[in-house]
C-alpha cells in the first residue's frame, strides 16, 4: 500500500482536523481554567484557544493552541522571582487527554 501524500497533507490541513483540534483545545482550556491559580483572577481570564494555520515543518497542516495572554502567564506556569511553579497549562495539556 502507498500512501497518498498529497491526499495526506489535504487532511492535516482540512477544517475537518481544524474542528477536532479546536474541541480539544476548548477541553485544555476549560480544565486549565478550572485549576488555576487565582489572585486577581487576571490570569484565569485570560485562557484563549486560537486555530493555526500554516504548522508542522513544512507549514502544510492546520492546528490550534492555548494561550494565556495575561503579562504574567510565564511567571505563573514557570516560576520566578521566588514564586512557584505552578504548570497550569502543562498539567491541563497532559491529565486533560482523553476527556
Amino acid at each position: 500500500m502507498k500512501i497518498n501524500r498529497t491526499g495526506l497533507r489535504q487532511l492535516l490541513d482540512s477544517s475537518m482536523i481544524t474542528a477536532a483540534l479546536m474541541s480539544h483545545a476548548e477541553e485544555i482550556k476549560a480544565v486549565a481554567e478550572a485549576t488555576a491559580p487565582v489572585d486577581s483572577g487576571t490570569y484565569k481570564g485570560s485562557f484563549e484557544v486560537w486555530a493555526r494555520r500554516r504548522m508542522g515543518v513544512r507549514k502544510d497542516r492546520t492546528g490550534a493552541a492555548v494561550i494565556n495572554s495575561a503579562r504574567h502567564a510565564r511567571f505563573v506556569e514557570y516560576g520566578g522571582d521566588g514564586a512557584p511553579a505552578h504548570h497550569t497549562l502543562l498539567r491541563a495539556a497532559t491529565n486533560g487527554r482523553g476527556t
